[in-house]
C-alpha cells in the first residue's frame, strides 16, 4: 500500500488555483437550481410566469439558482421569497431533474432539486422574476402548453408519490 503524504503547514488555499482540473474543463456551463412544489387549497399547486431566463414566458414553479455560499435548502427557501413573497420550509427532497439548454450555441445542462414544501407565512406578490402567478391541479399542469417537460417530469414523480401514499392509508 502506497504512503500518502500531507502538507500540514499549508494552511490556506490558493486563490489563484483552479479548482478544476483544465482536461475536465468543457465548453458551456453547468447550472444548479431550486423549485418548489407548492401546494394550495383542493392540492392545486402554485406556477409562476417567469420575467427571467432561462424559462422567460413559460409557467414554471418557484424557484431558482443556488448561490455557492449557501445550502440546497436555503436556496429553495430564498428563492420562493424572492419570487413570490411566500416563507416555505422544504419538507421532502423529491428528485433531481435534468434539462438541457443552449445559450449562443453553448450547451448548458441545468440541474434542479425539487421539493415538496409546506407554507410557513407570507403572502403572494408580484416580482421581476414572477410577473403572474395561477394555480393548476396534477393533470391542469401536466396537460398544459406552457410548462416546460423537466416541471412535467417533476409533477410525474410528485403525482406518483402521492398516489402510493394515498393508497396506503385505503389499506390501513
Amino acid at each position: 500500500m502506497g504512503k500518502i503524504e500531507v502538507d500540514n503547514e499549508k494552511k490556506n488555499v490558493d486563490r489563484d488555483a483552479s479548482v478544476i482540473s483544465k482536461r475536465d474543463i468543457a465548453r458551456g456551463k453547468v447550472l444548479v437550481s431550486v423549485c418548489a412544489i407548492i401546494q394550495g387549497v383542493e392540492h392545486g399547486i402554485l406556477w409562476i410566469y417567469e420575467g427571467d431566463l432561462p424559462y422567460h414566458r413559460w409557467w414554471v414553479m418557484p424557484g431558482g439558482y443556488v448561490k455557492p455560499d449557501e445550502t440546497i435548502g436555503q436556496a429553495v427557501v430564498r428563492e420562493v421569497k424572492e419570487e413570490t413573497g411566500i416563507n416555505i420550509s422544504a419538507k421532502r427532497l423529491l428528485g433531481v431533474y435534468e434539462d438541457f439548454l443552449s445559450e449562443n450555441d453553448d450547451p448548458v445542462h441545468h440541474s434542479i432539486l425539487a421539493y415538496e414544501t409546506e407554507v410557513v407565512g407570507g403572502r403572494i406578490v408580484f416580482s421581476q422574476e414572477a410577473t403572474a402567478y395561477k394555480w393548476l391541479t396534477l393533470k391542469e399542469a401536466l396537460g398544459h402548453s406552457e410548462i416546460p417537460d423537466v416541471f412535467k417530469r417533476v409533477l410525474q414523480n410528485f403525482g406518483k408519490g402521492r398516489e402510493r401514499r394515498f393508497s396506503l392509508r385505503k389499506h390501513f
